[in-house]
Formats: structure tokens, C-alpha cells, sequence
């Protein structure tokens, strides 16, 4: 059984249960995949689904108030996460990066993406989420929906005030996550 670390799994269901209109969607931060299993279970109409993860360990800092430390993303998990995703592999619906998400916004395959829908719930530090956000808000397509993971964590209204030129405004939010869509 898939597991997940966080809360308002609910609100990602609601929010995920959108119609991407043939565009990508994308998790940042997939650990044992409940998020992305959830994601492609609603969504409808999107291309394929990519999560973005390093796993391999590595040591980072996580929150803008933390230390940097190792956090349990092992390689057996990615492996385990993969073979719980199977059925998506096998039909061409979820694609894993796994790298970082800086590594991942160099790489030249995906820079010509459009996404429609995007879950952020990689690092919590402020400065990457808004990297990622302005990253995606580039290639967002007309209607895109922003969903940021532990948002009281990082300066959510900074990351706000960022997408505000990209026309993002706030959908819905609760206690742990928040929805962002684009209107245009």
C-alpha cells in the first residue's frame, strides 16, 4: 500500500480532479508516491504525469529554519515507489526524474513542457519553492492549477507575490496545502 507523509490528501483529490486539456502534470518531491498516485488517479486530459525526486539520501537543507541534514529518501524507496506505480509505468501515464528539482529545471527535455497541474512538495525552503514556482509559471498552460504542499512552512505570501504577475491567484487552501490557478 502507498504511503504518504503528509496531510489533506482530500484537498489534493478535490483539487487534482481537473481537466488538464492534453498539457502535463508534474509532482516535485514524489517519496512513496502517494501524491502523484492520487493526482493520476483525478486528473483528466493531461499528457503524462512526471515526478520529480533525487532519493540516493542526500543531505540538503529543508526549511528555511533548519540545518541541513539526510533526510530517509533511499533508493529502496524510489525502487519501491516505482514497483507500487507499475500500472501507471506500463500504460505511459508516470514518468519519475530522478534527479533534484534544480536539475530537472536545467535539463533541456523538459523545458519546452506546458503543465496544466503542478503539486509542489520537494524542499520547503522558500527561495526553491519560489525557483520552481516562477519555473513552472513559465511554462504553465492557459488554465494551470498550483497546489504547494506545507505552505505555512516557507513564506507562502512571498511565493504569492511572485505568480501574481503570472496571473495565479488562490483557489482554495486549508491547514497544510493551497491552490493556486492561473486565470487568464
Amino acid at each position: 500500500m502507498i504511503q504518504g507523509d503528509s496531510t489533506e490528501y482530500d484537498l489534493l483529490a478535490k483539487w487534482s480532479n481537473f481537466d488538464c486539456d492534453g498539457h502535463h502534470s508534474c509532482e516535485i518531491g514524489v517519496r512513496d508516491g502517494m501524491g502523484s498516485k492520487i493526482i493520476m488517479d483525478n486528473i483528466k486530459n493531461n499528457y503524462i504525469h512526471t515526478g520529480v525526486d533525487p532519493y540516493a539520501n542526500l543531505n540538503y537543507q529543508h526549511y528555511d529554519t533548519s540545518s541541513s541534514y539526510i533526510a530517509d529518501y533511499t533508493d529502496e524507496m524510489r525502487d519501491t515507489m516505482l514497483n507500487d506505480l507499475k500500472s501507471y509505468r506500463d500504460v505511459g501515464k508516470f514518468n519519475l526524474a530522478n534527479m533534484t528539482d534544480t536539475l530537472f529545471m536545467s535539463d533541456p527535455y523538459y523545458k519546452d513542457t506546458k503543465y496544466a497541474f503542478v503539486h509542489f512538495d520537494g524542499p520547503h525552503m522558500t527561495k526553491n519553492v519560489i525557483a520552481e514556482a516562477v519555473w513552472f509559471a513559465n511554462r504553465a498552460a492557459k488554465h494551470t492549477r498550483f497546489v504547494f504542499d506545507d505552505y505555512p512552512k516557507y513564506y507562502m505570501q512571498l511565493v504569492l507575490d511572485c505568480l501574481k504577475p503570472f496571473g495565479f491567484v488562490v483557489l482554495e487552501k486549508g491547514i497544510n496545502k493551497i491552490c493556486l490557478e492561473k486565470k487568464e
